[in-house]
């Protein structure tokens, strides 16, 4: 529970705070937290509001969820423990909270709220709020426990969570989800940054904090022949992972020159005199920013001329361009490695805002 947003293979992670709150408008006591399960495969993801509750009110909540971080819980059986706690601290009327967990690996997405704003997905297919798992304000009456929803999350999809969301309008939540649906092509640090400008959403909107989550396509593995026609599926194979990686432009066009570089490179070196062969291509997100890539042929280069002239020159496009670049050249084959950079991670923000 830092400062800063973790970093994960399988999903990137963005907070915004929009423009102040204006004249009269209530500044909450906001907060969330984000953790990892099961080695990274299942992200945690809770935000609630204590209103105008003091500090104090705030600090069992900090607590409880200090202690779930150690332990894995379903989302309603962690609201049951942020209850608890709430009940046994001082007087904190309306205070709300929602639980998300994403399971990246079977890709299902989980939910309980307790008063809370209900999640926003935002695909291919538009926006829309999730229904179910939903509950009253903890600490207050109650006859059942709380309820829990799953609904499945494809890769490219963006969950967006709105962290003091107690009172909401329904033109409030309909203003938001069309502001994202229409910007989802952004990465999520862009779309954050979108979503502040005072212009995007309403005025009631002010002085909130957004929590934006976009779920990460597994790695693209894929063998092709190589042959010339073989590098254009290539690009439009990699365009199309690249926007569901939520990658910036910069990086995408980056990743598609060199990669294409390199089978290029194996295209035309590996197979000279024979028939061609294949060669294979991995890309995939890394946690810590950027796209790691691998070429592997299974042929034999012959060494390059001490001028190529204006052939040849891709390994030195990849040196200039790429990181941690590394070249095996062995009797099976050449594999060539390196990491498309895509911009330093983002700062993230205060976990507990007061």
């Amino acid at each position: 529970m830092g400062d800063d947003l973790p970093v994960f293979d399988g999903l990137a992670l963005a907070a915004a705070r929009l423009p102040g709150a204006g004249a009269g408008h209530p500044v909450g006591a906001g907060w969330y937290d984000v953790a990892a399960t099961d080695e990274g495969h299942v992200v945690s993801i809770a935000v609630g509001d204590a209103g105008r509750a003091s500090t104090a009110a705030v600090e069992p909540v900090r607590r409880a969820l200090a202690g779930m971080q150690r332990e894995r819980h379903s989302p309603a059986a962690g609201l049951e423990q942020l209850d608890h706690a709430v009940r046994q601290g001082p007087d904190s009327p309306g205070t709300t909270a929602l639980l998300v967990t994403l399971d990246l690996t079977h890709g299902v997405l989980r939910w309980s709220r307790a008063g809370h704003r209900p999640p926003l997905i935002v695909g291919r297919e538009g926006a829309r709020y999730l229904v179910g798992g939903e509950a009253g304000p903890l600490g207050g009456p109650r006859a059942a426990r709380f309820g829990e929803a799953q609904d499945p999350i494809a890769a490219g999809s963006t969950v967006v969570l709105v962290v003091d969301g107690a009172d909401a309008h329904p033109d409030t939540l309909d203003d938001l989800a069309t502001a994202v649906a229409q910007r989802h092509e952004l990465t999520p640090e862009a779309l954050a940054e979108a979503l502040g400008d005072r212009s995007v959403l309403s005025p009631a909107e002010s002085g909130r904090t957004l929590l934006i989550a976009r779920v990460m396509p597994l790695p693209l593995e894929e063998r092709r022949t190589a042959t010339p026609r073989q590098l254009a599926a290539v690009r439009r194979t990699v365009r199309a992972w690249s926007a569901l990686a939520a990658l910036s432009d910069d990086c995408c066009a980056d990743l598609q020159l060199l990669l294409c570089e390199a089978a290029s490179n194996s295209v035309e070196h590996a197979y000279r005199g024979s028939e061609a062969g294949e060669f294979a291509y991995e890309v995939r997100r890394r946690a810590n920013g950027g796209v790691h890539v691998a070429v592997q042929d299974f042929g034999q280069w012959r060494p390059p001329p001490a001028d190529p002239g204006y052939r040849g020159r891709g390994l030195a496009l990849i040196n200039n361009l790429a990181e941690d670049v590394s070249l095996d050249i062995g009797e099976t084959g050449t594999r060539v490695a390196f990491t498309v950079p895509d911009g330093p991670p983002h700062d993230g923000t205060e976990e507990f805002r007061r």
